[in-house]
């Protein structure tokens, strides 16, 4: 797709600011993450502050004290103390070093200074007093010692004080320092974007300036050159570039133009007047040589107004005209290299359209009888999906009749059970009774034995044991009554316990029945809830699968819409493609015409029968959007098209 400069030129502008920014942005983002500050220093200054708050500082004498007095606390540990010392000795003199080759504030060299005087002093109490007292230990000599470390600490104590507000204040000197300068870089970095800003803003002006107005220019001059206005100057013949050399090469035609015109006038002078013969001679040749190249673009013209893109202008012509007769045959060159390739793209559009309308018509009888398929299947499916449903129906009822006949039959073994254990609880009544009437029969016998007694006992008494001999007999013959009576109560809970006991096996046995039933009951319970489960799941399935159904059908029945228009599209299009071969037809080119090699392509030949009896389909998107893009492919360059 060519592009306009005027549209390269503001692409390029904005995709250089879209840089640019880019550019900008990822400095400030990197400036703002390392200066002094910013996250990254930050993070930094946090780690730095943690180290200083977990560990002792080697310059600061706190800990070396510490093992001092540990040292005296724990002679038993001298030589561990002893070799802990030597090594915070070390650390110190290797920090002290470093820090004599750091140029440092003059206030706080003079007190690091003082500091490792004092310093000194604590080394020289440790090496040469309190270490050989250790080693000895000599007690009194080591608690003088720590005093004396003490007191050389104190010293050491209040210079590392005074140490630690100028270093605080001269960290906060930097940091203000370094904002400063963080801000004058943000200025600086602004300043440094708006120049380049406007460098680049500057640039495309004056590039507009410079090109696209002066090519604007020229492309309005030419248009008035083409409408035949030659009174206007050729502008831009003054600059030194590409620019002034189209507008001398524009200048050298106008010029000729001008020259001919005056030639004309010049003619008609000498014609009037009879002194100037030979200057009229001389006008003559030119102008019959200016003629010589009218007539043969003349001629040129009638041929390519005919069609004949044959004709190519031999004669040649004078050196200032020289130019125009080679751009007039590379132009039909040109144009005759475009027509062929329309031509041989013409003829292919409308083999193609034809093999498209074929093919269309024929999807479009296999759509149909898919399409119709697809119904049939449908309403099979609906059909069986209502089956399904009431099955599924039908299912769900028998599961709940099975549920509530469980539940009955459930409730009939709950009550055998209950009367099993109330056949229980009745015999062992009986039972009880039957032990209760053994004592009373016990009890009887034991009385019938007392009245005999009695009444042997009044039988010895005689006439005044009589009376109670009579109640004794009375006795007896009540205790023989009861003895009976129990007897026959015995005779009577034994059968009644017998009778309960055989009521006690049959209700167990229909109690053992009803748990069976109620098992059977349960696992058609089972069975009828999985057969319900699958009834509604295949009838689910056959319902998503009539909805996959009834989609296909609705897009089968869309895609015989589609094919319906295809076919249109393709029959517009072998028109089209027709009418642009009978308008390349007025054309002759490379020895023959475009109608004889129109007439001897047996497509093209086919297709007019075709078209005869094509009807009219109205104009649809597809063919306005051909069309369009037919537009557009005229308007390309020849070279491009062919």
């Amino acid at each position: 797709m060519a592009i306009r400069i005027a549209w390269a030129l503001r692409l390029f502008a904005a995709s250089l600011m879209l840089a640019f920014m880019l550019a900008t942005g990822m400095a400030v983002f990197s400036l703002m993450e390392l200066r002094v500050g910013g996250p990254l220093s930050q993070q930094r200054t946090e780690a730095d502050m943690l180290l200083a708050d977990i560990l002792p500082p080697p310059l600061y004498l706190v800990e070396s004290l510490l093992v001092a007095h540990r040292g005296a606390d724990e002679p038993v540990n001298a030589a561990l103390h002893a070799e802990t010392l030597d090594g915070l000795h070390t650390a110190y003199e290797a920090r002290d070093t470093f820090w004599r080759t750091v140029d440092l504030p003059a206030d706080i060299r003079s007190n690091l200074d003082r500091s490792d005087v004092e310093v000194k002093k604590f080394w020289t109490i440790l090496d040469q007093r309190y270490l050989p007292a250790l080693k000895a230990g000599d007690t009194v000599a080591i608690n003088a010692a720590i005093r004396s470390l003490t007191e050389a600490y104190s010293a050491h104590r209040a210079i590392i004080d005074e140490l630690s507000v100028q270093a605080t204040a001269s960290a906060a000197g930097y940091v203000e320092k370094a904002d400063k300068t963080s801000q004058v870089i943000f200025i600086l970095l602004a300043a440094a974007s708006a120049l380049m800003l406007a460098v680049v803003i500057g640039g495309l002006l004056m590039l507009r300036a410079k090109v696209v107005t002066p090519i604007l220019s020229m492309t309005a001059y030419m248009g008035l050159l083409a409408d035949g206005n030659y009174e206007q100057d050729v502008p831009h013949q003054g600059r030194r570039d590409e620019i002034g050399d189209m507008a001398r090469s524009v200048g050298i035609f106008r010029e000729a133009v001008l020259e001919r015109r005056a030639a004309r006038e010049r003619q008609q002078e000498v014609q009037n007047q009879s002194e100037s013969e030979r200057r009229a001679a001389e006008i003559a040749a030119s102008s019959e040589s200016r003629d010589r190249v009218v007539a043969a673009l003349d001629a040129g013209l009638k041929g390519l107004a005919s069609g004949d893109l044959r004709h190519r202008i031999d004669v040649t012509f004078p050196p200032e005209f020289e130019t125009l007769r080679i751009n007039f045959n590379d132009s039909l060159q040109v144009l005759e290299e475009t027509i062929s390739h329309v031509i041989e793209v013409a003829t292919a559009v409308e083999g193609g359209a034809h093999e498209i309308s074929s093919a269309a018509d024929d999807l479009s009888r296999r759509t149909e009888r898919q399409a119709a398929g697809l119904e049939q299947t449908a309403a099979a499916l609906d059909e069986v999906t209502a089956t399904m449903r009431q099955t599924a129906h039908n299912a769900a009822d028998t599961q709940v009749a099975v549920t509530q006949g469980r539940q009955t039959v459930d409730t009939s073994s709950v009550v055998a059970t209950q009367a099993v254990e109330a056949m229980k609880r009745i015999n062992s009544s009986s039972r009880e009774i039957g032990l209760i009437i053994g004592v009373i029969d016990e009890i009887a016998f034991q009385t019938n034995l007392l009245a005999l007694n009695a009444g042997v006992e009044a039988a010895r008494a005689g006439d005044a044991g009589r009376g109670f001999a009579v109640v004794a007999q009375e006795v007896r013959a009540l205790a023989q009554r009861s003895a009976e009576a129990a007897k026959e109560i015995k005779t009577l809970v034994a059968e009644s316990s017998d009778s309960v006991q055989s009521g006690v096996g049959l209700v167990a046995r229909v109690g053992e029945a009803l748990t069976e039933v109620v098992s059977q009951f349960s696992h058609i319970d089972g069975l009828v809830q999985a057969m319900a489960q699958a009834s509604k799941e295949q009838a689910t399935g056959l319902s998503e699968i009539n909805t996959a159904i009834n989609e296909m059908d609705q897009v089968t029945q869309q895609n015989a819409a589609m094919v319906e228009q295809t076919t249109a599209a393709s029959q517009n299009l072998t028109r089209e493609s027709l009418t642009l071969g009978n308008l390349v037809k007025r054309f002759q080119i490379g020895g023959h015409s475009c109608e004889a090699a129109n007439g001897a392509n047996p497509v093209h030949a086919a297709h007019q029968g075709i078209d005869e009896n094509v009807p009219e389909v109205p104009t649809a998107p597809a063919r306005q959007a051909l069309r369009s893009i037919g537009n557009a492919a005229l308007k390309l360059d020849p070279l491009e098209a062919c």
